[in-house]
């Protein structure tokens, strides 16, 4: 899916000015499902302040929004205006949108959001209508189905039952849509384990499930006599949150569990198998897989002729599509070859199933051996080796994404080789396809950025990090741009050297640049000797602060820059240039401008840490931040700070590596605001 992106421009109202220092972090979003060729009124909730909402950023086409402008309350002469934590917008989704979960943003002049998702469905969507007046049996909401419910599990002890009828025979698929959904909130400490349970009209459990689908549930059920019906849907250890949202898929129609192959080709039609109910296993399912597909899981309707299924997760590929015949051998001698470059389709197909594929290997030759199985919603937990031809395992690999296994390997001699796939646990069954991906490597490079949001305000600058993981033996530099900046923002140049894996650019804002925000690209692009250059678009990385205020990282679909009312600090450094001798210092002074009496402290860094931990640095190898000598920690009225710089005696040449100083303003415990100077061009010079 491509990023639709907007930029528009802020009317402001006379107000008191207060100071900005965090964009709006999302939480919750109500309904959470929205159903294809509807309108519906959206409340969106969270932390820090939405004062000012102007429009939602989607990831992707078939969204549209209005929002409605909340005004905010006056305050009390001197004093900082109350935040308003929560924002409407009329949502209006068209009917050829894709289906499946899709990331937003809110546009402030605070700043873009952290994500949000929300749900858009082919079923009536029905909201729950009180989150207090459903919490027994006796109160269930009556809904008629097929339906979407979505709805929250706000309070401690909270249970949700809904009440339907169904017909004697009649299957029905309950699929929640939770727990993953919590997945890119950005300070969401406590999350979601949904548990899903039938009763019948007497009280008596029927069926439940937990943890089908990572921590959320999946229930299938018969019915065999028709009559009223009963659905309750809890937290496992009865806590409750304002935040926990849920969609369940209820469904009678088709509804595939299994599908095999997994592997699709971008603009194709493919013909499938399918388990699941509703669905004739001797039938052939059919997927339409857009052209624009991006390499990867993507979830797509399947037809059928009972009907069209939810979305379902398949693995998007280029390479040519096989599957396995019958069942790979597990001796090699007898085991199928691989024929390279391959996305081979496999399963397995009962306990304890050793998939065995061999192939021929040049001495020197790098090979990429890849699993898709449990992103794409297996049940596998894969594990891959590769065996020499007697046998001798050679390499096992295992949860290189979450719990797929990826590796590149170089042959250390001619013969023949074996990649073995397994499943950890030795389990297997028609719920355990995978897919590998196998090719002789060639050159390429993997992009990741760090921020996902960039906001900054009139005349102010922020930084960005930019990380590269080269592959197949691909060792040269990277030139990066941004693609979609609005206009009266621009870009520091950045071309990561061959000898460094990450590095920074710095986003400026002209004094005169419109309030507001966009989503954008940064672009990746290396020269290739006799070949098309490689050009590579950067995943964005969203902090996740987890329970103690540690940092994660989440890959998500959108980075957005965002244009703020005026920043709270700038700052300045005293050259745009240092030359380093090897075990040489040099030092880098740098003045803070506050805006209107702004008092908070201010901490000065050139690397990207937190708690210790250092996630990114623009700095080049050998090169560190000296602490003795340095002034980093700015009290609330301090305007001066330095950095200084050591060399490693041993430390190698480079010439003219961007780096920047970044002024953090804490938020609260764990999140920050950054912003920079302009980009400081270091030089290690060579030894004398």
């Amino acid at each position: 899916m491509k990023c639709s992106a907007c930029f528009l421009v802020l009317t402001f109202f006379a107000a008191p000015v207060f100071a900005q220092t965090s964009y709006p972090m999302l939480s919750r979003c109500q309904p959470t499902a929205l159903q294809r060729g509807q309108t519906f009124e959206v409340t969106i909730a969270g932390t820090q302040d939405f004062g000012g909402a102007s429009a939602l950023l989607f990831d992707g086409d078939g969204l549209t929004a209005e929002v409605t402008v909340e005004p905010r309350k006056e305050a009390a002469a001197g004093a900082r205006p109350s935040a308003i934590t929560s924002c409407k917008a009329k949502v209006t989704v068209s009917a050829n949108a894709a289906l499946g979960p899709r990331e937003f943003r809110v546009v402030t002049p605070q700043g873009v959001s952290s994500t949000g998702v929300l749900m858009i469905v082919a079923d009536p969507v029905v909201a729950e209508m009180d989150d207090k007046a459903n919490d027994t049996p006796e109160k269930a909401q009556k809904v008629d189905l097929p339906a979407v419910l979505t709805g929250n599990i706000g309070k401690a002890e909270d249970v949700d039952w809904y009440a339907f009828n169904v017909e004697a025979g009649q299957t029905v698929a309950f699929s929640v849509w939770a727990n993953r959904l919590e997945n890119v909130i950005h300070d969401l400490q406590a999350h979601f384990d949904p548990i899903l349970q039938l009763h019948d009209e007497n009280g008596r459990e029927l069926a439940a499930d937990d943890n089908r689908d990572y921590a959320d549930p999946l229930l299938i059920h018969r019915f065999e006599q028709s009559g009223m019906y009963y659905m309750q849907v809890r937290d496992t250890t009865y806590a409750g949150n304002a935040n926990w949202s849920y969609v369940v898929l209820a469904t009678t129609g088709p509804y595939a569990t299994t599908v095999f192959p997994l592997a699709v080709a971008p603009g194709v039609k493919a013909e499938l198998n399918a388990l699941g109910p509703n669905i004739d296993p001797n039938e052939l399912v059919r997927a339409e897989v857009p052209v624009t597909a991006k390499a990867g899981v993507g979830l797509f309707p399947l037809s059928s002729s009972e009907g069209e299924t939810p979305p379902t997760a398949l693995v998007v590929t280029s390479l040519p599509i096989a599957r396995e015949e019958g069942d790979a051998s597990d001796v090699i001698a007898e085991a199928p070859a691989l024929p390279l470059p391959v996305a081979m389709n496999g399963r397995f197909g009962k306990p304890n199933d050793v998939d065995c594929y061999k192939f021929e290997a040049r001495k020197g030759a790098i090979h990429s051996f890849e699993v898709w199985s449990r992103r794409a919603f297996s049940q596998a937990d894969p594990v891959l080796k590769i065996m020499d031809e007697k046998g001798k395992q050679l390499v096992e690999v295992d949860d290189t994404f979450g719990k797929d296994p990826r590796v590149e390997w170089t042959a250390p001699a001619d013969g023949t080789y074996a990649v073995v796939v397994t499943d950890l646990h030795g389990r297997g069954a028609d719920a355990f396809p995978y897919v590998l991906l196998a090719e002789v490597a060639r050159p390429d490079f993997v992009l990741t950025c760090d921020p996902d949001k960039l906001n900054l305000g009139p005349g102010a600058r922020t930084p960005v990090f930019v990380k590269v993981e080269r592959r197949g033996g691909f060792q040269g530099a990277v030139a990066i741009e941004f693609e979609g900046l609005p206009t009266g923002v621009s870009a520091s140049p950045l071309t990561i050297p061959a000898k460094m894996t990450q590095g920074e650019i710095v986003l400026a804002a002209a004094p005169d640049v419109a309030v507001g925000g966009s989503l954008v690209s940064i672009v990746g692009k290396a020269e290739l000797p006799d070949a098309e250059p490689l050009v590579r678009r950067a995943v964005a990385r969203q902090e996740i602060y987890l329970p103690g205020g540690g940092r994660g990282l989440f890959d998500v679909a959108t980075l957005a820059v965002g244009v703020t009312a005026p920043s709270d600090i700038t700052l300045e450094a005293s050259t745009d240039q240092v030359t380093l001798l090897p075990g040489g210092t040099a030092a880098i002074d740098v003045s803070v401008k506050r805006r209107d009496g702004f008092d908070k402290p201010v901490n000065l860094a050139v690397e990207l840490s937190h708690l210790g931990q250092v996630f990114a640095s623009g700095l080049p190898p050998g090169v560190t931040v000296k602490a003795d000598g340095s002034k980093t920690l700015l009290g609330p009225t301090e305007t001066a700070g330095r950095i200084l710089l050591e060399t490693k005696a041993d430390a190698a040449p480079c010439e003219a590596v961007p780096i920047a100083v970044m002024g953090h303003v804490s938020i609260n415990f764990v999140v920050k605001t950054a912003y920079s100077t302009a980009p400081i061009r270091v030089t290690v010079a060579p030894k004398p």
